[in-house]
């Protein structure tokens, strides 16, 4: 019990690290993988699982106003898959990485909003002139954003453990019997991701790209 109570403590403690700027390294995919292996058992593979994050994270770098997608997210909710599943070869693996990257999307649009109610509650307190410490509007900005990482996160992990488990069950051979190694994935994935963080598109040119190099070197080894 005490394991999955940390687990949404740290939920928590990693957006609110994302969204007010903490700086702690709490929201790092590095950190989360780390934290995770160590709970739940499986460190080696987590481990790898957040480096290859870390790679991914690097494709969408945040510049000016714009909110990169949330790496600790996928990082989260694609460790705590790992310990509950055995995901034994690339192409499950590579399932469980397209569907965190797809439910990524909506969870960046979330921060988003977080940040949106935190702006107009600053700007409401400071046009009408409210009687409110500044520290107070901090505080709500801090609880909503942990709430936010308790809620969302869980969620759909449940929901993307759920969908992982549909797509597997079906029975196709060509794809499940291939039983490569996973750690030549990784060398894939942090060669297309470190150099992708180069090219001026958009976001979602960018990982279109990547997932196309994930499945070329699949198909190549």
């Amino acid at each position: 019990m005490m394991k999955y109570f940390l687990m949404l403590l740290i939920s928590g403690l990693i957006s609110v690290d994302r969204n007010s700027a903490l700086n702690l390294m709490i929201s790092r995919p590095i950190f989360i993988a780390m934290f995770i292996g160590l709970l739940f058992g499986n460190f080696y593979t987590i481990f790898l699982v957040g480096i290859l994050f870390e790679l991914i994270g690097l494709i969408d770098l945040p510049v000016g106003t714009h909110i990169p997608r949330d790496d600790s997210f996928m990082t989260y909710v694609a460790c705590l898959v790992l310990t509950y599943i055995n995901v034994d070869n690339v192409y499950k693996l590579f399932i469980l990485i397209t569907l965190v990257i797809i439910f990524s999307f909506p969870v960046t649009f979330t921060d988003l909003i977080v940040r949106k109610i935190n702006q107009n509650i600053y700007l409401k307190n400071r046009v009408k002139g409210y009687n409110f410490p500044i520290s107070k509007v901090i505080s709500w900005g801090v609880i909503l954003s942990f709430f936010r990482g308790v809620i969302i996160y869980n969620a759909i992990f449940f929901l993307v453990y759920y969908i992982y488990t549909q797509i597997v069950s079906i029975n196709i051979k060509f794809s499940f019997d291939k039983d490569l190694n996973s750690f030549l994935i990784l060398i894939i994935c942090f060669a297309s991701g470190y150099l992708i963080r180069f090219l001026s598109f958009k976001s979602v040119v960018k990982y279109l790209i990547f997932t196309l190099g994930i499945i070329m070197g699949w198909f190549l080894i």
